[in-house]
């Protein structure tokens, strides 16, 4: 255990030098492409979606770039005009042994959707970090202030609640997932913006986005529970039209 966690610190180590190597600030305005709200009728927020691509300026990405499946990261950064604070994760996807309708009660109160004429393949579920607390926030900006490093990272603990899961299925000979998070707010990297399309649209009655590349094809959406919590759901798959996945996403039940 020790060798595995010198290991772990030298990782975390080179992640920040990196980081606190980078000479300017992230300029935010340039680096976004889309920043989308999906709402329900009455205007209220459901989910956020922000797509844009990684820059090399921008320290924090410096540290997201390095993120292996189960990280989660709490980053401070001491810019010379303002500071910043950011919670970075990348769940990893663990496999579910216990059936849909076991899931569907772990789930609850999110709804579990299948479409219509649909093989379920596989499920995966995603588990979340702890939030730092106010008292590890301030140490990271006492580190910063002590240190000089602009860039200070800890690690956020992981815990067994459960923040999303993943349906992988097909239909004939179409392959497809379907995800779900109660997590609300998304960031989606583009590798080349000029050859990104992002849509607004209607589905099922609600905001959505889709979302495509050459690569993958994405419809996001999000709906309410009966109790008023957000949950958003996501349909992607590769060399996908948005009609077909619009329509996929109409059969849910």
């Amino acid at each position: 255990m020790g060798n595995r966690l010198e290991g772990k610190e030298d990782w975390i180590a080179e992640m920040v030098a990196r980081a606190n190597a980078v000479q300017h600030p992230a300029d935010l305005k340039n680096r976004v492409m889309e920043q989308i709200a999906l709402k329900n009728e009455s205007g209220k927020l459901l989910a956020a979606v922000r797509i844009d691509s990684f820059q090399d300026h921008d320290p924090i990405d410096a540290v997201i770039r390095e993120l292996k499946p189960g990280m989660g990261k709490a980053i401070y950064f001491a810019g010379p005009m303002e500071e910043m604070f950011s919670q970075q994760t990348n769940y990893e996807a663990v496999t579910w042994e216990f059936g849909l309708e076991a899931l569907r009660e772990r789930a609850y109160p999110w709804t579990i959707y299948m479409p219509a004429d649909t093989k379920l393949k596989r499920i995966e579920v995603y588990y979340g970090f702890d939030n730092a607390t106010n008292e590890e926030i301030d140490e990271m900006k006492d580190e910063s202030r002590r240190t000089g490093n602009r860039v200070i990272v800890r690690d956020l603990r992981p815990n067994d609640r459960l923040v999303g899961l993943r349906l992988q299925l097909a239909q004939d000979d179409f392959a497809f997932e379907l995800r779900v998070f109660g997590t609300t707010k998304s960031r989606i990297h583009v590798p080349d913006m000029a050859a990104h399309t992002v849509e607004s649209l209607k589905v099922r009655g609600h905001e959505a986005i889709f979302s495509a590349n050459a690569d993958k094809q994405q419809l996001i959406w999000a709906e309410e529970t009966a109790e008023g919590m957000p949950v958003q759901y996501e349909l992607s798959a590769e060399q996908a039209d948005r009609n077909r996945l619009v329509s996929l996403a109409e059969t849910l039940a």
